[in-house]
């Protein structure tokens, strides 16, 4: 139980309250009846203990602080709100938090905070769940585009593959089956378009190739027939050769074939003179038998070199299997490039030899670059090696048409695969099929969260029935009742027809009605619940506050501590009625409060809290409390600025009270002053006094005229000597209440 409030500040008109001990306040007991008129603070002390109760300050409150005693003279802090006290708050904020209409028709309304947070969660959660649903299926239908599409180019894919194949059993799970043995290195499958070439012939060959023989390998050796030519080259015939024909090779050719012409002759055939003896032996000897046998030599050698045909009978390229005719091509050039050269070096030794034999007796040597001589019997030996191969493939073309077909068939594929970027296709299906189980998860996962809150809904809901028996009391002759639409969700009906349109006193009868219920809900027991309830009669009719006060009184009167504050005068004196005594005390469980607000020297509002004055403990209505506090006014030698900002509302408090039991009828308060005043302009002021100035709500009027404090009192004193000559006698037992308290 909350013994006292030790301070409050920052709360609102509570800047600096001190409620301890040294205040002078009683100490709150079980039952606490708080009675003040509106503006005085009391819904601001609501939200104190609306505080404890969800464990925050509230928003416009965020710098306040305050400490409160226990019975057990345990401090709760405002600094801490984890309080093991039970507390429910009935006030404004409660009903503007627990009653919401939905905006459908016809209307439907959620009650509970709680509830009506638990639908707001649940609208979410369901429109998320609508959305992820949404998204999943929007994911699985781009995920359906991409399959599609990559089935698409598999099948057309496939199909032309089986026709360049000529396979028909050759389908689009084939083609996977391939993808899946070359993606993770396509590159090394592809073929360029020669072999591509090349691997369909052989797969679309038929028996129309033989075998071929090996060419043979009939190669000059060029490295010892040019040491052959060099030593031919280095030799000469004889030491008695001529000079002058060593010197003309074309004169020593020529005198060669005359002295052969002319053996057996003593005369020159072609000068017609003498051939001497002498002349004749000369010339024999420069021709002699080392020479001729030089000249047989050289001869000879051209001969053989000239022999070299170096014609090579190599099979042509289509006659070898598909697969190697493009090597088989390439090499025959390389033959034909090395023949070319064989022959320039056949041609280039067969002259140097002739040369020699022209001029027998010149030494020389040749020397051209030999470095090509033995590329001939590596090229024939390639070609040899090609036509082994060709015919080891002939001997096997089932298994060599199988080899083409599978390499085809990888390079296809791998082909199939960069072109159509199938592996960002199928990342992309991935990435949607990821996220398309992430929305079912989540959907999962809502889905368990809606059913949860929708049970949690269904164990707190309170009953329409439940509503239904305290709405007869609270609006008996409204003709209103509810029915349950769905959990927390109900429908207001006003004469079996949808009551749309509640007024401010039916929400708050409903709220109330509400609050009351749950406070039973979830098994909470009433005993262990301390309640405060603010202004529970507020813009209800004057014929539902008995409604309401017999409700507060029995539905609560087990609560383990009870707050209860109003402005409502009757709803007041009606609960006083029931916890205080009729003498004027309270009950031994039972304090009670005035709230009020004061003005402080700055100017600043400040809300109070003191005992029940006596006057109002006392009387059934305000009426002689209102004209106490007008009295002390009028007569007070130093008025505060408080006591004349507050003469306006209590003058026509007053006034309005004293005038509806004179005259008792509809008319507005100041058409009566008549019975009070005969001058018309005096009635005019009283009523522009207590009307205007009633009604304001800062100080500046007051502030900034010095004379209002004078003029509050000079109006209230005319109003008092007006009463006392038209009612003397209401008038001095009036004043007999007061001064009877004063003494």
């Amino acid at each position: 139980m909350i013994q006292c409030i030790d301070f409050l500040k920052g709360f609102g008109l509570f800047q600096e309250f001190i409620g301890d001990d040294s205040s002078g306040i009683p100490a709150f007991k079980k039952y606490n009846l708080l009675y003040g008129w509106n503006y005085s603070g009391k819904t601001t002390l609501s939200r104190v203990f609306q505080a404890i109760e969800k464990q925050t300050l509230p928003k416009d409150c965020t710098g306040a602080s305050f400490r409160m005693t226990l019975d057990d003279e345990t401090k709760l802090n405002s600094s801490d709100l984890s309080s093991p006290l039970t507390i429910r708050v009935f006030n404004r904020d409660y009903v503007n938090s627990n009653f919401r209409q939905e905006h459908t028709a016809p209307a439907i309304f959620i009650l509970g905070e709680e509830k009506a947070a638990l639908r707001t969660r649940l609208i979410k959660l369901q429109n998320r769940k609508s959305r992820v649903i949404k998204a999943g299926e929007d994911f699985e239908k781009k995920r359906s585009v991409v399959v599609e599409g990559i089935d698409k180019l598999g099948t057309d894919r496939a199909r032309d593959i089986s026709h360049l194949l000529g396979d028909r059993n050759f389908r689009r799970p084939t083609l996977e089956q391939l993808i899946e043995k070359v993606r993770q290195d396509p590159d090394s499958h592809l073929l360029d378009d020669e072999t591509v070439k090349a691997r369909l012939a052989t797969l679309r060959s038929g028996y129309d190739l033989s075998v071929l023989s090996e060419v043979p390998s009939l190669i000059p050796d060029f490295q010892a027939i040019a040491q052959e030519v060099n030593r031919l080259l280095s030799q000469t015939a004889s030491n008695l050769a001529i000079d002058t024909l060593k010197n003309n090779v074309d004169l020593e050719s020529w005198v060669r074939q005359g002295l052969k012409l002319h053996q057996d002759a003593a005369i020159c055939e072609f000068c017609r003179s003498p051939l001497s003896d002498e002349r004749l032996a000369m010339l024999k000897g420069h021709f002699s038998e080392a020479y001729e046998n030089l000249m047989r030599g050289l001869e000879s050698k051209i001969k053989d070199i000239s022999s070299f045909g170096l014609q090579f009978d190599v099979p042509d390229s289509a006659r070898f299997m598909p697969d190697i005719r493009r090597s088989v091509t390439e090499t025959k050039r390389k033959l034909d490039t090395w023949r070319d050269w064989a022959i320039q070096t056949r041609d280039q030794l067969i002259e140097a030899l002739e040369k020699k034999r022209k001029a027998i007796e010149r030494q020389t040597k040749w020397e051209n670059d030999l470095s090509r001589a033995s590329d001939g019997g590596k090229i024939l030996q390639a070609i040899n090696d090609a036509i082994i191969l060709h015919n080891r493939m002939l001997s096997d073309l089932e298994q060599t048409k199988a080899d083409a077909k599978s390499t085809l068939e990888k390079h296809y594929s791998a082909q199939y695969y960069l072109d159509n970027d199938i592996q960002q296709k199928e990342t992309q299906i991935s990435f949607l099929e990821n996220r398309g189980e992430r929305a079912e998860k989540a959907t999962d996962r809502i889905a368990r969260q809606i059913r949860a809150i929708e049970k949690k809904s269904s164990q707190s809901a309170i009953g329409a029935d439940k509503l239904n028996v305290l709405l007869k009391h609270l609006l008996a002759g409204s003709n209103i009742e509810v029915i349950s639409v769905g959990e927390s969700e109900f429908r207001f009906l006003r004469g079996g027809e949808p009551a749309t349109n509640l007024s401010d006193g039916e929400k708050t009868a409903v709220t109330l009605a509400y609050f009351l219920t749950s406070l039973e809900a979830d098994g909470t027991s009433p005993e262990d619940v301390i309640v405060f309830v603010d202004d529970p009669v507020s813009s209800l009719d004057s014929n539902h506050i008995y409604a309401a006060y017999a409700l507060i009184v029995e539905r609560l009167k087990n609560c383990h501590q009870i707050f209860v504050s109003t402005h409502n005068s009757e709803f007041f004196s009606l609960l006083k009625s029931q916890w205080l005594k009729t003498e004027g005390g309270n009950r031994k469980e039972t304090s009670a409060y005035w709230i009020y607000r004061d003005i402080q020297s700055d100017g600043v509002f400040q809300a109070r809290v003191e005992n029940l004055p006596r006057l109002l403990r006392k009387y059934k209505s305000e009426y002689e409390f209102v004209f106490s506090k007008l009295f002390e006014l009028a007569w007070n030698e130093a008025p505060s600025e408080h006591e004349a900002y507050t003469a306006p509302n209590l003058l026509r408090k007053f006034l309005e009270a004293y005038l509806g039991f004179r005259k008792p009828d509809v008319r507005a308060w100041h058409k009566k002053l008549n019975l009070l005043f005969d001058s018309p302009e005096k009635c005019k002021e009283v009523q522009k006094f207590a009307d205007d100035a009633s009604h304001l709500q800062n100080l500046d009027r007051s502030l900034n005229h010095p004379t209002f404090v004078a003029s509050s009192q000079r109006c209230i004193r005319d109003v008092f000597e007006a009463l006392r000559e038209k009612d003397e006698e209401h008038y001095l037992s009036l004043e007999r209440v007061v001064t009877g308290i004063a003494s």
